[in-house]
């Protein structure tokens, strides 16, 4: 299921009738609304009319939840990624699944959408029925609570960041999925069968497919999100220097209840120097004059890197208390020369922006280039380099908010 381009933004266009378009879409508490009544109505059925035993009752309504994780990866895998010839075929394929690969991030088709889930449904249920009698009244609520569970996963997983550590693997496969091989990690709410069925993502698959998805970059110039939280935004994007290299772009943006006196001296301060930034193990700052100063830095980087220092130039352009700009260069200084065991960053430039957003306020956006190491693979590179830089970022942001 390949596409020239997956965009996250957007959606498919399915039907030409708006009427049968509205149809393709839906929101999951509308699929809850649904379906909840109903698991309710038949688990209370099975026990008050049919007897079934509260032991019995719990059993199959759970074996049935684990029953729909083998559905999931065998619908997934063999239905949704049904490779055909016929036009038609793949239209279908499309419509139920392909749309949702070329537009991943369209979370009105996160769930199946209500008249198709229904006719489905039923069918499932009259074939639970005749090959159960009775107890479909029981496996039917579990089977259908798997997918409530399956898609409550699925439109977190493209909504959001995991929210516990644990669950990363999860929203790994599934991404790994989607951008990198659709012919493995079939698993959303479980990874069980990818890994009884030999379609799990190993390690060393994906450090070779995250080592080939790097030669093939987003557009230059475009900035592509890497890290958010509620607070910040962490975005990168490659550009080329004046060598013809590729080197890194972050960009940073985080609103703040401050001003930019208190920005410049934070920046100058010396003792909370080493505090927000993450890894530096020396701040050091020598003024040259009214508006700009010399900062050194000496980072304490974990292997593969090794210690990393830099010399930056600083300008202050303040155009009010709460709206200006602070731009910052590689340079060098004297007092702080080349030392032999310790790597010196060079290329290095960019700037806090600070606008004004009212009620003291400010949006700071904060933008950083600098050569990269060519003797660090990306793929062991960039959740360093990103992680630091969310690190630095929220703990700058944090003591500017109490200062």
């Amino acid at each position: 299921m390949k596409f020239e381009k997956v965009h996250n933004k957007g959606q498919a266009r399915l039907f030409k009738s708006r009427y049968l378009e509205m149809l393709t879409k839906t929101h999951p508490v509308v699929i809850f609304g649904m379906y909840l009544p109903v698991i309710g109505y038949m688990l209370y059925y099975s026990h008050a009319n049919v007897g079934y035993s509260l032991l019995r009752i719990l059993l199959t309504y759970f074996g049935a939840m684990f029953y729909w994780t083998l559905f999931e990866y065998v619908a997934h895998r063999f239905i949704f990624h049904w490779v055909s010839d016929q036009p038609s075929v793949r239209r279908v394929v499309y419509t139920l699944h392909g749309n949702h690969h070329e537009y991943p991030r369209d979370r009105q088709r996160l769930f199946m959408p209500p008249v198709p889930s229904v006719i489905i449904s039923s069918v499932l249920f009259c074939i639970f029925y005749l090959l159960m009698k009775n107890n479909a009244f029981v496996f039917f609520p579990g089977f259908v609570s798997g997918y409530l569970l399956y898609g409550s996963m699925h439109y977190a997983i493209h909504a959001w960041a995991p929210p516990f550590k644990w669950l990363k693997p999860l929203w790994r496969n599934h991404h790994l999925h989607h951008y990198k091989n659709d012919d493995l990690g079939f698993g959303v709410s479980s990874t069980l069968w990818d890994r009884v069925f030999r379609t799990m993502f190993t390690l060393c698959l994906m450090l070779s497919l995250s080592a080939a998805g790097y030669a093939h970059q987003q557009a230059e110039g475009e900035y592509r999100l890497v890290k958010r939280d509620k607070s910040i935004s962490l975005y990168e994007r490659w550009i080329t220097a004046g060598n013809e290299e590729s080197v890194r772009e972050i960009k940073a943006v985080f609103t703040v209840r401050s001003d930019v006196p208190a920005v410049a001296r934070l920046l100058t301060d010396q003792q909370q120097g080493v505090v927000w930034n993450a890894r530096a193990k020396s701040y050091q700052v020598l003024p040259v004059d009214d508006g700009r100063w010399i900062t050194y830095l000496k980072y304490n980087i974990p292997w593969p890197f090794g210690d990393q220092d830099c010399c930056l130039l600083f300008r202050l352009n303040m155009r009010n208390e709460h709206s200006g700009e602070i731009s910052f260069e590689s340079t060098q200084n004297n007092r702080f020369p080349v030392s032999g065991d310790v790597t010196r960053i060079t290329g290095t430039r960019g700037k806090w922006l600070m606008e004004e957003l009212g009620n003291n306020h400010m949006q700071i956006t904060y933008t950083i280039t600098t050569n990269r190491s060519a003797r660090i693979p990306r793929w062991v590179s960039d959740p360093i380099v990103r992680n630091n830089m969310f690190e630095t970022m929220s703990t700058f942001r944090s003591i500017l908010e109490k200062r």
